[in-house]
């Protein structure tokens, strides 16, 4: 059994899952924060892009309020220097939030950021995705927990959603590899998005993963469910510990 907060996760026994509980093991380190996809203020997030801006030399509008505007930020956060990636993290969650435009939370993210910053060319804080891993599941339910998006870049469903076809090499990646940040979902969805996809392959001529690949890792990546779902709305974000036991 995982336990994250007050939070108690069956994890499967997948490929996935056992993947994802050998890098965490590997790094024994806990996370640096819990949070929701929904709820950032205005202000912060200006002022969050005014340093960013000082630091790194953006050019970013403080208000951004366009597709438009999300991609070119995506696009500087994607070529920024490696060794300040984690001072990047968390506007690049909040980017993602806005992203959404919603009122009410879909799934609660726990993250791994600064945390990891003392491994930087010290040890490998993510896997590739193992040979035998199982397709991405095409439905995920409330409760259900699965791996978070291992790169700066965009999935392709996401590229093709958000219109986002500029310098595609260097944005559009397929979930090829495990990183430590898992979700939790907060609602029933489901991926139909698979014959578009094959049509958005062939119009913008994409060589930089096969169809099959796209497909197999179109979707959620599923490695457990919580065993208490009631107290997902209570979730304690201040109670940062995890820790795993065997059942």
């Amino acid at each position: 059994m995982l336990q994250v907060s007050n939070i108690k996760i069956k994890l499967m026994d997948n490929a996935l899952a056992r993947k994802w509980l050998e890098l965490y093991q590997s790094l024994d380190i806990g996370p640096d924060q819990i949070i929701h996809n929904t709820g950032i203020s205005d202000g912060d997030f200006a002022n969050k892009i005014k340093e960013a801006n000082r630091l790194f030399g953006f050019d970013w509008p403080t208000n951004p309020s366009t597709q438009a505007d999300y991609n070119m930020m995506h696009k500087d956060i994607e070529t920024a220097p490696k060794d300040k990636a984690d001072l990047l993290q968390s506007i690049h969650n909040d980017l993602h939030v806005k992203e959404s435009h919603g009122s009410e939370a879909s799934h609660i993210q726990i993250v791994w950021s600064e945390s990891l910053g003392q491994f930087y060319k010290k040890k490998p804080i993510s896997i590739d995705m193992p040979d035998d891993a199982e397709s991405f599941k095409k439905s995920i339910n409330h409760g259900d927990v699965y791996l978070g998006y291992p790169h700066v870049g965009k999935s392709p469903e996401v590229c093709m959603l958000q219109n986002d076809i500029s310098d595609l090499p260097q944005t559009c990646r397929i979930h090829n590899k495990i990183v430590c940040d898992i979700l939790i979902s907060l609602s029933n969805q489901n991926c139909n998005t698979d014959d578009d996809l094959l049509s958005w392959y062939e119009v913008n001529k994409i060589t930089m993963f096969t169809k099959e690949e796209m497909l197999k890792y179109n979707g959620w990546a599923k490695i457990g469910e919580v065993v208490n779902k009631d107290d997902l709305q209570s979730i304690d974000k201040e109670n940062l510990k995890i820790s795993y036991a065997n059942d």
